[in-house]
């Protein structure tokens, strides 16, 4: 069986220098996708069909059509959010002669019953690729090669692996996304709906399906070839289109009109300069805090922007680098007010260095807006338990584990965790630079200095006898050789 992480890497072996970068990544990753909306389709409808002893393709000939075949497609469209006539299916296609021109035709076929999905395809061009006769004859080859994939529920890693192939520095480590998804989903078992104002690929919002039933999901992100991503990924993982919003724009500066939302899981791009003009002190989003993050600086923005949706009862779990827990003038003036006024912050959680491929020390900040007013704060310092192995430092299930279990029960553990008052943290200046809380630091054991002298002298002893030992053996030696 052929697995889509085969394809990537004979792809990208084959093509990559041939063919220009975002060309192979629209084709290749439309490909795929087209390859799967026409699997689904077709596996989907034969089910449905067996019992009349007819399939997919039969339903739409034309003495089937009119009792079939319309029904089939009204249901389909509300099922799976698409359709697509057996004549355009990629498995069809393929396999006909001069299959480019085909395929794009088939693309401007498909049919959605949002129209927000209708340019899904627009960066995608099977024909008119721009590279020489061979190199065309191994893409046909390749595109072939697509169509034996078999997609099935075990295809999750997969995917991932997928999005991690074309996302690359900016997709979220699996590992943290799954610590993200197991903090938010304590005690849940449903949520109505989830948000990331800085989706990306939305893999980080999907790893929470694996831990909790989610209504609806809701995205923001600004990068279009992202945006498309992320919309082909939540179709490709199984969320029907009439389940997800995800939007083409800058979450900071477009107030987005959301509904009460559940849950937050974020990993914003670090330390990215955004457009703080004055106007946005009149947007509720930010005027509570009385002053705009720096122009240099978006993370506080983003917090802002992903904690004014969330509902009374809601949680928000958001990666951030350490510098936001310390860092001076305006934002030290939004963290005074995020503790002091609004008490949102739950917990603040270090993370191991190189955990990200921005070298930077980063954390995880938990947010909820139903704490007491004499609520504390959880300090959890897990940067010291990891996996190594890898040129990236990887949070283990025992590591992700034990995060979870001392956020749950609100754990005081020596040189992991502390749970500090607001008393303490107003000492601190309001500084929640995690090594103030939560002391690491392993004290050398003390060396015995006169100790150390014996040992040394008594080593320095035997060292003086062996020598002696040597010299009598050589003296030894020699005098045997006049006897010779």
């Amino acid at each position: 069986m052929v697995e889509i992480n085969e394809i990537l890497l004979e792809s990208s072996e084959k093509l990559r220098g041939h063919m220009e970068y975002e060309e192979f990544q629209h084709n290749i990753l439309g490909a795929i996708f087209f390859k799967y909306l026409s699997d689904k389709i077709e596996k989907e409808n034969n089910k449905k069909l067996f019992k009349f002893k007819i399939n997919y393709q039969e339903a739409f000939e034309e003495e089937n059509f009119d009792f079939y075949g319309k029904t089939i497609k009204n249901e389909t469209l509300s099922d799976l959010g698409y359709f697509i006539k057996p004549e355009y299916l990629y498995q069809n296609i393929i396999l006909e002669d001069n299959f480019l021109k085909k395929l794009n035709d088939a693309i401007k076929h498909i049919e959605y019953q949002k129209e927000s999905l209708t340019d899904l395809f627009d960066s995608v061009n099977f024909e008119n690729i721009h590279v020489d006769e061979d190199i065309k004859t191994t893409f046909e080859l390749i595109l072939k090669k697509i169509n034996n994939l078999q997609f099935n529920q075990k295809s999750f890693e997969e995917y991932n692996y997928l999005m991690k192939f074309f996302l690359k520095k900016s997709y979220t480590p699996n590992e943290i996304s799954i610590l993200l998804s197991k903090l938010v989903s304590i005690d849940k078992t449903s949520v109505k709906n989830v948000y990331d104002a800085t989706c990306g690929s939305c893999s980080t919002l999907l790893f929470l399906k694996e831990e909790i039933n989610v209504e609806k999901y809701y995205g923001q992100e600004l990068n279009k070839n992202n945006y498309n991503i992320a919309r082909m990924n939540m179709i490709m993982h199984g969320v029907n289109p009439n389940n997800f919003e995800i939007y083409n724009e800058d979450s900071t500066t477009t107030k987005r009109k959301l509904p009460q939302i559940d849950v937050v899981v974020s990993h914003p791009p670090f330390l990215k300069k955004w457009e703080a003009h004055e106007e946005l002190l009149k947007d509720e989003r930010f005027n509570t805090y009385k002053k705009l993050p720096p122009k240099s600086k978006a993370d506080y923005a983003f917090i802002e922007t992903m904690i004014y949706p969330l509902s009374q009862e809601g949680i928000m779990a958001i990666v951030m680098p350490q510098g936001v827990l310390f860092r001076s003038n305006a934002e030290k003036d939004i963290r005074k007010t995020l503790l002091k006024e609004k008490n949102y912050i739950d917990a603040i959680i270090g993370l191991p260095e190189k955990t990200f491929s921005k070298n930077i020390p980063t954390c995880i900040l938990i947010l909820k807006k139903n704490r007491k007013k004499d609520d504390g704060i959880l300090f959890i310092d897990a940067s010291q338990e990891f996996d190594d192995s890898s040129i990236l430092n990887k949070l283990r299930k025992d590591d992700i584990d034990k995060i979870v279990t001392t956020y749950k029960n609100k754990e005081e553990i020596n040189k992991y965790s502390h749970f500090a008052d607001i008393n303490e943290i107003k000492k601190n200046d309001f500084n929640l630079n995690i090594k103030r809380y939560v002391n690491t630091y392993e004290e050398k054991e003390k060396i015995n200095i006169e100790d150390t002298i014996k040992q040394i002298n008594k080593i320095e002893s035997e060292i003086e006898k062996l020598n002696l030992q040597e010299n009598e053996l050589f003296i030894k030696l020699n005098l045997g050789d006049k006897y010779v």
